[in-house]
């Protein structure tokens, strides 16, 4: 690729993640129903016509957090089954990045970008496929494998694997939202969680 290409492309990826991370704030705080393009394009300090020339909705922006929020978590799943270790020892290290990602700044707002789009009757059918749609994958189905890998080794706690992977992301939601509410909230280590679903001896 020529140079000049590189360059132009380099600022393309980069307006579109400045209108994206402004979006996710924008969202955060209004709302997908409520928020405005230009909402989007005053707290990404560009003009109106800009955001369109990148993005022809604010439907178009919030699906692509969306898919982003769903990648994020989709891959963070797909390198802990990378780990070497146990199963439980990988299990663990998922959470902790995943705490991490809590605890760091606007990444969190991912998080309820992704609890908008599954509450919410009013997403575009783009949305809802990606989320349902016959080719969906949801972090809870691909922990399952993990749970019931660890299950077969006698390391985490027997039962149904879909309960124990519901209950698991029901943590993650859950701290993710009392960190949006409440700035200082303290973010447990993995193991405090790990424990949970320790199987004991």
């Amino acid at each position: 690729m020529p140079r000049q290409d590189q360059q132009n492309k380099q600022i393309r990826d980069e307006r579109r993640a400045q209108i994206l991370q402004a979006a996710l704030r924008v969202f955060a705080r209004r709302g997908m129903v409520a928020a405005k393009i230009s909402d989007i394009a005053k707290e990404a300090e560009l003009s109106h016509g800009l955001v369109y020339h990148y993005f022809k909705s604010k439907e178009e922006i919030f699906m692509t957090l969306v898919q982003k929020a769903l990648d994020s978590s989709l891959d963070v799943i797909s390198y802990a089954n990378e780990q070497v270790g146990t199963p439980l020892e990988k299990l663990c290290w998922m959470t902790e990045k995943i705490m991490k990602s809590i605890d760091n700044g606007e990444e969190i707002l991912l998080f309820l970008i992704m609890i908008q789009a599954s509450t919410s009757d009013i997403v575009s059918e783009e949305v809802k496929e990606i989320l349902t749609g016959e080719h969906a994958v949801s972090p809870v189905m691909a922990t399952i494998p993990l749970i019931v890998e660890g299950q077969k080794v006698g390391e985490i706690k027997q039962g149904d694997p879909v309960q124990l992977a519901v209950t698991y992301y029901a943590f993650i939601q859950g701290l993710a939202i009392n960190k949006i509410q409440w700035e200082q909230c303290p973010i447990p280590e993995a193991n405090l969680i790990m424990n949970i679903f320790k199987e004991i001896p």
